[in-house]
């Protein structure tokens, strides 16, 4: 037996530890503003001192409960609140104050937030073995005795059988994400350092003479001077110091190194970031544009095309998602506003009719993204603007409503793209123009709402395969230029629009039973807005909203509505595109209604 001398410089920086247990928050940030709720019925917060923004988020998520925060940049006080502003509380202006609201709230399937860097220098004169077991260790006897010293921990355990908490891991399939560094030192033939996790489930590290793979959230750690990072349904840190000595049992699986060095070191670092939803401006149009359109490629590019500023245009430019940057493309061969755009089968664009300034069209064109050029197509047999156009399930083009010039229109007609024909089909049961229309799941496609000399609740449905309009139960309010999502129940969301003043109200449209129901509201009255269908299944509202600028979600699942932040500028009769990242694009529109706009930004 020789003696071994070790001399070991050891220190771990623990950043941020967030097990995979917790939840998940999408948060929103809105600066300067403050969060305060208003409602008998709210909550009591909690206050927190925090060093930074960064804590407070975290403090947060340790809460199983907080919903909203606001962080006072000047005192550093961290406040928890419950309740979320669509239920109860309001938003007021107040510098130096960050207000934070919860958008999603879920388990996570990985660490949110995990930063942990560790670093050991190791200088000894012995020989040292080590093994990582990622498995349960099967072996008929496997003794363990273990001193510790030098310890200290700190652990939070909230559930044995939901909680998945890893001991000393070196590697990990499904477990939470956690670094250990180890340096052993015994009087012995050799040093054995052995660390070990049990499978997704559960993690835990069981020392006796029969080792079992048990669901347990209790952690033993049973190594020569080791340091252990551990996460259990909190922030949790442990750090244990421990000699001990054991057999040399073979484990399932093992890998085994032997070294013999004098000086060594080793670094470990694992990251993975919060995601945190937010606005962002991105390159702005070459022009300045509103009641313009945009339309998404098939290649993920975003085409822009005519609109109005102080002239009609007839203008195109295209964005690329890649680089940020818009470049012009060849430009329409009429002005147009009040005009529509339709995506074809064959990656072709559609534009139809709209105004110019002078008068409203009846004219058609088509953009191809390969070659970049304009080609006209066929006429459709009335002047029309401010009207509708949906591609039905068969790829042809629906085109009904509008404004001639000398009159609302009930008439539609069909684009048929082979070739490149329109043809008139039966007329609507209603005069409307400004409506708004999507598809069924039965390929029937429902018309809502518009204006005809009066605001209009109506709606219809039409039939492609019998060419038939059939009333539907009307909305219970009236509206022209609303919002349309189709939701992933297949229930259609309208909210918003102007009967004489702009709404806030929303109504969801049942296919099934054929009726209309009143949903949440919206925190603010808009016209003249944009919605998506984010990929989660919420619906993204922007702009027109008055002198604001904030933006907010519809839960379909709670039927509520949440701020999710404020736009870099205050816009209506905008666009929105969602892009093939999932990425929302707000491009162009109006602020103040002769400040024309041509910035663009990001969600």
């Amino acid at each position: 037996m020789r003696n071994t001398i070790v001399l070991f410089l050891f220190f771990i920086i623990i950043t941020q530890t967030i097990s995979q247990d917790i939840r998940s928050l999408l948060l929103t940030k809105l600066n300067n503003i403050q969060y305060q709720c208003t409602d008998p019925s709210c909550s009591s917060s909690t206050t927190n001192f925090a060093l930074n923004l960064r804590a407070c988020e975290f403090a947060c998520l340790v809460n199983i409960n907080c919903r909203t925060l606001t962080y006072d940049q000047s005192n550093n006080q961290c406040e928890l609140f419950v309740d979320i502003p669509s239920q109860y509380g309001s938003l007021v202006t107040q510098a130096n104050i960050i207000t934070m609201i919860a958008v999603d709230n879920r388990q996570l399937s990985a660490p949110m937030t995990t930063s942990t860097t560790t670093s050991a220098t190791t200088i000894t004169a012995s020989t040292a073995t080590s093994s990582t077991s990622s498995s349960s260790t099967t072996s008929s006897s496997s003794t363990s005795s273990t001193t510790s010293s030098s310890t200290t921990s700190s652990s939070s355990t909230t559930s044995s059988t939901t909680s998945s908490s890893t001991s000393s891991t070196t590697s990990s399939t499904t477990s939470s994400s956690t670094t250990s560094s180890t340096t052993s030192s015994t009087t012995s033939s050799s040093s054995t350092t052995s660390t070990s996790s049990s499978s997704t489930t559960s993690s835990s590290s069981t020392t006796s003479s029969t080792s079992t793979s048990t669901t347990s959230s209790t952690t033993t750690s049973s190594t020569s001077t080791s340091t252990t990072s551990s996460t259990t349904t909190s922030s949790t840190t442990s750090s244990s110091t421990s000699s001990s000595t054991s057999s040399p049992t073979s484990s399932t699986t093992s890998s085994s190194s032997t070294t013999s060095s004098t000086t060594s070191s080793s670094s470990t670092t694992t990251s993975t970031t919060a995601t945190i939803r937010v606005w962002s401006a991105t390159g702005a149009m070459s022009t300045t544009r509103n009641y313009h359109t945009a339309s998404v490629l098939t290649n993920g590019i975003v085409l822009v095309t005519g609109g109005v500023n102080s002239a009609v245009l007839n203008s195109a430019e295209l964005y690329n998602p890649a680089t940020g940057i818009w470049t012009t493309t060849n430009a329409m061969s009429t002005l147009r506003k009040l005009h529509t755009a339709t995506v074809l089968t064959n990656g072709n664009v559609l534009i139809s009719a709209g105004n110019n300034g002078a008068n409203f069209l009846t004219t058609a064109e088509l953009y191809n993204s390969s070659s970049g050029t304009w080609t006209t197509t066929g006429s459709m047999s009335s002047l029309r603007g401010a009207h509708i156009a949906v591609m039905l399930t068969n790829g042809k083009v629906l085109v009904s409503g509008g404004d001639s010039g000398s009159g609302f229109l009930s008439s539609a007609a069909l684009y048929d793209p082979s070739p490149g024909t329109w043809t008139t089909v039966s007329s609507m049961n209603y005069l409307r123009c400004s409506h708004v229309a999507s598809i069924l799941a039965n390929g029937s496609a429902l018309v809502v709402g518009g204006y005809n000399g009066a605001y209009l609740a109506t709606a219809e449905i039409y039939n492609p395969t019998t060419n038939n309009w059939t009333n539907t139960a009307s909305m219970n309010y009236a509206r022209q230029s609303p919002t349309i999502s189709i939701l992933l129940n297949g229930k259609i969301l309208v909210a918003g629009g102007d009967n004489g003043g702009s709404l806030n109200v929303a109504e969801l449209y049942d296919p099934s039973s054929s009726t209309w129901t009143v949903t949440g509201s919206m925190n603010c009255a808009r016209n003249s807005h944009t919605a998506a269908v984010l990929a989660n299944g919420n619906v993204l509202v922007t702009g027109g909203c008055n002198s604001n600028s904030f933006a907010e979600l519809y839960n379909p699942s709670t039927g509520n509505w949440t701020v999710t932040g404020n736009m870099t500028a205050i816009r209506a009769f905008h666009t929105i595109s969602t892009l093939t990242n999932g990425t929302i694009l707000v491009a162009g529109g109006v602020f103040s209604s002769n400040i024309y706009l041509n910035s663009a930004e990001l969600y």
